[in-house]
């Protein structure tokens, strides 16, 4: 029987005496600008130059701390500790792209996307706690941990009857592509930790449905611009963040006309361009985000002019994005455990002539993911709108009895030694799409803010690791990988 509490004590020991190799990897990570791009044409690069720079640059310090690695033809790859000969695996699952410098807090003003130093030129606080660099917090410093983790128990001599197989990432953040190959290229491990998260241990994630919507040809209709939302540079409309504004520019109205007819919207002015055109600036209100009270008002002001298309269609666009709670399209529910369904569309453009709209709709894990895909569908159907992209991520949720969510709950409890319950997130890992994932830590609980919910967290400007959490991670992942052992070797 192994003494856990002797275990961990020299798991902190032997991470201590490591901290400064830990920080120099994490810190080398981070200075590789991985933003993943999908272009599946792209030999050996599936998702661009610099992740593939990432991969090679994960096969050379797994092979540096002596782990065999794979290349699944650069969509992802891994490390291996063991000599399974069934190869067996316990996995862990931590992804090495990341979302653009510039996607951060878009009310943050300081420095290019709110950064106050080079996102990619890591800097470690001076009290040696903190970790700062695109990537530090998601999710590389994870990985980096994983990989520690591994070699505590490769340079111990810990075997185990599985092996361990650290899976390194690369799409995450745009789809998860990378799993999807995965699967199609290796044998699945019995369990996949997902260090994307926080402790103890997450049960369940809401699902997303993503569409992208657009009109018809509006060739002739008098809008010559449309924007509203703010979008990552890099990762496409499908990810985007509302913006406090919005805006159309309409041609042919007058300026007596345009103070006449806008008068009665709250949160509306306008402004006359140069060119005769008049700009039609609308701003959120405490009821509504900008992109509803835009089509709102386009739909209703009697400024739009051109044909019968464009009307249908703004009067549409008006009456869906006017519930965000999905009670008019007949979809609300509230099934647990997460949060009840909820509908964001905060991207707006005119594209080609036509008004192109990006919807995503979350949903609670246990809803009817099937009936609710074919309510949208019918929807859609009707409309006056054509669907130009859809993209489908499942929820995720597990019993919070079941025995490897309270063996990891109490791994975590014991490590941590505190008592938290599972817990439910409305984001998305690696869980959603690889069979028997479970999304544990790096975070712990009560982590501190720096800069409180502004920035330094995933995505944000300002990002970073808490170094010592991550030590004490190590003896989480440590235990957590032997007692999984046991359980999948009876």
């Amino acid at each position: 029987m192994m003494d856990w509490k002797e275990l961990c004590a020299d798991v902190a020991q032997w991470a201590e005496a490591h901290r400064d190799e830990f920080v120099k990897d994490v810190s080398d990570a981070c200075r590789i600008r991985s933003t993943s791009y999908y272009d599946p044409n792209r030999a050996n690069m599936p998702f661009g130059k610099a992740c593939r720079d990432m991969l090679e640059w994960c096969f050379d310090i797994s092979k540096k701390y002596g782990f065999s690695t794979r290349n699944y033809d650069y969509y992802c790859g891994s490390a291996v500790y063991g000599n399974n000969e069934n190869n067996d695996s316990i996995g862990i699952v931590a992804h090495m792209d990341i979302v653009s410098e510039h996607f951060c807090n878009m009310d943050t003003a300081n420095g290019a996307g709110g950064w106050t130093h080079d996102p990619f030129d890591p800097i470690l606080s001076e009290d040696g706690k903190y970790l700062f660099a695109r990537g530090t917090a998601d999710n590389k410093s994870c990985g980096i941990m994983a990989l520690y983790a591994m070699r505590y128990l490769k340079e111990k001599g810990i075997q185990l009857k599985n092996n361990v197989m650290l899976v390194y990432g690369l799409s995450e953040e745009i789809g998860m592509h990378d799993m999807r190959e995965f699967m199609k290229r290796e044998k699945m491990s019995k369990i996949f930790l997902v260090p994307d998260s926080k402790y103890p241990v997450c049960i369940a994630e809401a699902g997303s449905y993503r569409y992208g919507l657009e009109t018809v040809d509006l060739t002739g209709v008098n809008i010559v611009d449309l924007w509203c939302g703010e979008v990552d540079e890099w990762c496409g409309p499908t990810i985007s963040v509302p913006s406090n504004e919005g805006w159309a520019v309409l041609s042919g109205v007058s300026e007596h006309v345009a103070k006449e007819s806008l008068q009665f919207f709250e949160n509306t002015r306008y402004e006359m361009l140069d060119d005769g055109c008049v700009k039609v600036i609308v701003g959120k209100t405490e009821k509504a985000p900008a992109s509803h009270n835009l089509c709102h008002v386009l739909a209703k002001c009697g400024l739009v002019t051109g044909n019968w298309n464009a009307l249908r269609a703004l009067n549409w666009l008006d009456w869906y994005t006017s519930d965000a709670t999905g009670e008019h399209m007949g979809i609300a529910c509230n099934d647990g455990p997460n949060d009840p369904l909820s509908i964001k569309a905060n991207y707006l453009r005119l594209e080609d002539n036509k008004i192109v709209l990006y919807t995503n709709i979350r949903w609670p894990s246990l809803a009817d993911k099937e009936a609710l895909k074919n309510k949208l569908e019918e929807h859609w159907a009707s409309s006056p709108m054509e669907v130009r992209q859809r993209f489908l991520m499942d929820g995720y949720y597990m019993d919070p009895k079941d025995p490897r969510i309270e063996k990891l709950a109490r791994v975590a409890k014991d490590v941590l030694g505190r008592e938290d319950i599972p817990y439910l997130t409305d984001g998305g890992t690696y869980a959603e799409v690889l069979p028997n994932a479970i999304p544990y830590g790096a975070t712990v609980p009560d982590r501190v803010r720096l800069f409180g919910f502004t920035k330094g967290g995933a995505h944000q400007a300002d990002e970073y690791c808490d170094i010592p959490n991550l030590l004490i991670n190590m003896q989480i992942y440590v235990r957590a990988l032997i007692e999984l052992d046991e359980m999948y070797s009876e």
